[in-house]
C-alpha cells in the first residue's frame, strides 16, 4: 500500500502536540454498526480526540466512512499509511488491513491473519502500549475476542478500557472477552459510552493545560 501524503493542516500543529493527541480506538465485529452510530451521534465534534474505528472485514470494502459521515460533523476518512491522526477526526480501518500507531503516525499493512478470527484490534492496542498518547479502548458488539489479549498491557500503560454492556450487544462475545480480563474500567450502554468519552476528553484537556 502506498503511503499517503501527510495532510497540509499538520503544519500548524507542533510535533509535541501531535504526540499527545488523545486516541480513542473502537473495535467491533458483527452487530457493532448500530452502537457505533449511537456513539458518534451523541459525541460533540470538538472533543480534541482522534478516533480510530476497526471493523472486522476481509472480503468487502468498508462503508463506514459514508455511514459515520451522517452521524458526526467530524471528518471521516479511510486510514492510510503515513497519515497523521489529528484531533477531531475519525479514521476507519480499510478492509483486509491492519493498523498500528506511533507518535500520531498511522502505519497500515495488509492483514497478516487472512483466516480465522481477526486480531486487528489487538494489534492496534499493542502499538499504543509503546506510544505517548493518552488512549481509550472501546469494545463493541462482536462474535470473537479481538482486543482482549492486549487489554492488560494497554491498561498498565495508562489506557482506559470501556466495554459495551453485553446485554445491549447483538453479539456480546467481544465485550464478554474483555470483561473476563478483569481490567475493564467502564461497562456501559452505547449512549453512556458517548457521555463518558465526552467526560474523558474534558479531563484530558484539563490535565494538559
Amino acid at each position: 500500500m502506498q503511503e499517503a501524503t501527510v495532510m497540509s493542516n499538520v503544519s500548524c500543529q507542533r510535533p509535541q502536540q501531535l504526540k499527545t493527541v488523545p486516541i480513542t480506538c473502537i473495535g467491533m465485529s458483527a452487530g457493532g454498526i448500530e452502537p457505533l452510530k449511537t456513539i458518534f451521534r451523541n459525541l460533540p465534534a470538538d472533543t480534541g480526540m482522534a478516533f480510530v474505528v476497526l471493523h472486522h472485514l476481509r472480503n468487502v470494502p468498508t462503508l463506514l466512512p459514508q455511514i459515520l459521515s451522517t452521524c458526526t460533523r467530524m471528518p471521516v476518512r479511510l486510514a492510510s499509511g503515513g497519515l497523521i491522526a489529528l484531533p477531531n477526526h475519525v479514521y476507519v480501518l480499510p478492509s483486509a488491513s491492519e493498523l498500528s500507531l506511533a507518535d500520531s503516525f498511522l502505519a497500515l499493512r495488509f492483514q497478516s491473519k487472512p483466516t480465522g478470527f481477526s486480531n486487528v484490534f489487538t494489534i492496534l492496542l499493542e502499538s499504543l502500549t509503546k506510544s505517548s498518547h493518552r488512549s481509550v479502548a472501546v469494545i463493541l458488539s462482536g462474535i470473537d475476542a479481538d482486543g482482549a489479549a492486549a487489554l492488560r498491557a494497554f491498561r498498565n500503560h495508562g489506557g482506559i478500557v470501556i466495554a459495551q454492556e453485553p446485554e445491549t450487544a447483538e453479539h456480546p462475545g467481544m465485550p464478554v472477552a474483555a470483561l473476563r480480563t478483569g481490567v475493564v474500567d467502564y461497562v456501559l450502554a452505547p449512549e453512556a459510552i458517548a457521555a463518558r468519552l465526552k467526560e474523558l476528553a474534558s479531563e484530558f484537556s484539563s490535565s494538559s493545560r
